[in-house]
């Protein structure tokens, strides 16, 4: 896999597959579990809550096959983020309050990969569509919102995918952009992305 292949599932992660207990692990029982830590870790808001379920991840992450390097590259695009947030806090709330929103967005996000690391796509999208399934009643679609978090899913990896070649290009020009000098041509190539797939779904009867 090449470095931005890489760089591209860094965020969300991509299906890993493995024989682990938690790959294993049925697909109702997992959802619950994550949702269920990622609730008690936004809720809580207690920076020592955020990172015991942080440093949980990573025992999981290296005890089922994902590795602990996988983990720590998950967190990478991350990074501008976590400064600003920890900068802002620090100043204006101060240094427990900004240990405290970091670590349990850090949290959340790990927690989250997990799911999306150890199940398919294609078996993650039933389970929400059967989980949806009683909204039928009032008129919504499961299959719908099936598709829509399918494509969310994969086009945000790809819009990370897009700023890193972007980040490449330049570099390999000898050029150090600003962040600002990107945001053309990854709109640009964002709006090509969505044009596409728009024709791909009109094609297959989905509007």
């Amino acid at each position: 896999m090449s470095g931005t292949a890489a760089r591209r599932d860094d965020l969300l992660g991509t299906y890993v597959p493995g024989t682990s207990w938690l790959h294993r692990c049925p697909l109702g029982l997992k959802a619950a579990l994550v949702l269920g830590s990622c609730l008690a870790v936004m809720l809580l808001r207690s920076w020592p809550v955020s990172l015991t379920a942080l440093a949980l991840t990573a025992l999981i992450s290296a005890t089922t096959g994902l590795g602990v390097r996988r983990w720590v590259a998950s967190l990478r695009p991350l990074w501008f983020l976590v400064l600003l947030l920890t900068v802002y806090h620090v100043l204006v709330t101060g240094p427990a309050r900004a240990a405290d929103v970091v670590l349990s967005l850090l949290a959340v996000v790990t927690l989250t990969r997990l799911l999306l690391t150890t199940t398919e796509l294609p078996r993650l999208i039933d389970g929400l569509v059967r989980l949806c399934s009683p909204l039928r009643r009032v008129g919504v679609d499961p299959e719908r919102i099936g598709l829509a978090v399918s494509l969310m899913i994969r086009s945000v990896p790809w819009l990370f995918g897009v700023l890193s070649s972007l980040r490449d290009a330049a570099a390999a020009r000898t050029v150090r952009p600003r962040p600002v000098q990107l945001v053309t041509p990854a709109v640009i190539a964002t709006v090509d992305y969505a044009h596409r797939t728009g024709e791909a779904l009109v094609a297959r009867g989905l509007e």
